[in-house]
């Protein structure tokens, strides 16, 4: 089969598809031999490509996907909320069989969309959407991720103040900001969070000013779950100087700032998504909703893979007790805390 992929980045393309989404859809083409060549469209959320996070992460999935099964792909990259709903009708009327979609906020439009089109499937992540013949949501625990840095993180503080900037207020981002809240607390009860929302998935300078204020009020690390603001955190953690450092997320990103991100929590996507489209395109894709936590390879910490940089922070005691922990999440041990309310009992 011919390897296809046809990337439509500029806005140009963009506008051209949004434009044809009340067109009568096309249907997906043949390849020479008469097998049906799939067509994959990908909407991306208002970070849009190179966010260095979640789009991203998604993106790597697709294309390898593309690469080893020949099918062709569109995007569209989305401005604004607002515009979900049109991107996925402009993917399926330029023939799109199958859309991407990553993003709690993609909720309503897939709904919307999906009933629509219902001979389309929609394969969403994030976007926690059940009881829908035409619909395959992946939800993933980012709260147990993310308590197990958290549980790091008091561990290894200096000064017993750590920050974490969260992205756009949402269920999900609630969930991983207790989760990192609760697991700091289990290592480290008297020390404190100072946890805030940037507003944003895509100002790399919002991302620095407030890891720039949280560093001066002492926090000597800044965890991040917050798209392309990590960018402007990992610069900060340079700029605040020695015993200063990050922890990121989406992939890993250590290469981003080496010398600077500790660890990360993360999210599969990457695979998720390529596990997907293999499964639409064998025909064994199942509607409703799948969640996948440690045990199930869908979140996870990972440490800076310079094992001499993470030994300046971590001693070997340090490390096996995180260990510890994140095997006790992983069985279910733990009850982390996914509401505000929670977080208030949690450990009372």
């Amino acid at each position: 089969m011919k390897k296809i992929l046809t990337i439509l980045l500029s806005a140009l393309l963009v506008t051209s598809l949004a434009a044809c989404s009340t067109d009568a859809p096309k249907e997906g083409g043949q390849t020479t031999d008469g097998e049906k060549k799939y067509v994959v469209g990908f909407v991306t959320d208002t970070g849009g490509l190179g966010d260095q996070g979640y789009n991203d992460a998604v993106y790597s999935g697709l294309t390898k996907a593309s690469e080893e099964l020949g099918f062709e792909v569109k995007m569209v990259e989305s401005k604004e909320i607002g515009d979900y709903a049109n991107n996925l009708r402009a993917v399926f009327n330029d023939g799109a069989d199958v859309a991407i979609c990553a993003g709690a906020s993609f909720a309503d439009a897939v709904i919307q969309v999906a009933a629509e089109y219902p001979d389309k499937t929609i394969l969403a992540f994030d976007a926690e959407v059940d009881g829908v013949e035409n619909v395959v949501s992946s939800m993933f625990k980012e709260e147990e991720a993310a308590f197990v840095l958290g549980a790091f993180a008091g561990l290894v503080t200096k000064t017993g103040t750590v920050g974490y900037i969260a992205g756009v207020e949402s269920p999900l981002q609630e969930r991983a900001k207790n989760g990192f809240e609760a697991g700091f607390m289990t290592t480290n009860p008297t020390g404190k969070v100072i946890g805030i929302y940037a507003g944003t998935y895509n100002d790399v300078g919002k991302g620095k000013e407030i890891a720039n204020t949280l560093f001066t009020q002492g926090a000597d690390y800044v965890a991040s779950f917050a798209g392309a603001c990590n960018l402007g955190v990992f610069q900060a953690a340079t700029d605040a100087g020695e015993g200063k450092y990050a922890l990121g997320a989406a992939l890993g990103q250590f290469d981003k700032n080496p010398e600077k991100i500790i660890a990360s929590q993360v999210k599969t996507v990457d695979l998720t998504v390529y596990n997907a489209l293999n499964e639409f395109i064998g025909g064994t894709s199942s509607a409703g909703i799948t969640t996948r936590g440690i045990k199930e390879g869908g979140v996870d910490i990972l440490f800076n893979p310079n094992a001499d940089l993470v030994k300046t922070v971590a001693s070997d005691e340090i490390l096996q007790q995180v260990d510890a922990i994140r095997t006790q999440v992983m069985n279910g041990e733990i009850q982390i805390p996914l509401t505000k309310e929670d977080l208030a009992s949690f450990g009372k």
